[in-house]
């Protein structure tokens, strides 16, 4: 993994990945909702873009397919990593 912003602490961190670890393996993580929700419970200082990046660093580190719930968007693409990486 990279060298993470100083701004950034270990509770946000230790957050993600609890999210992470606790879902289902075959169970999209919800990227940018995911990203909303931990920056409003601990008031990061991190834009929400830089929250999204570690998440998707982290959840492809898991082989998770993650779901890119972009709020412009009326629908959702889902990314499969195997499928991915297949193509």
């Amino acid at each position: 993994m990279r060298e993470l912003p100083k701004s950034i602490n270990a509770d946000v961190l230790i957050e993600i990945s609890r999210f992470l670890d606790d879902r289902p393996k075959s169970t999209p993580v919800p990227v940018h909702k995911l990203a909303l929700i931990i920056r409003q419970r601990f008031n990061a200082r991190l834009p929400a873009e830089s929250i999204e990046e570690l998440i998707i660093e982290m959840a492809m580190t898991r082989q998770l397919p993650m779901l890119f719930d972009l709020p412009e968007t009326d629908t959702d693409n889902v990314i499969s990593i195997a499928l991915a990486r297949a193509s």
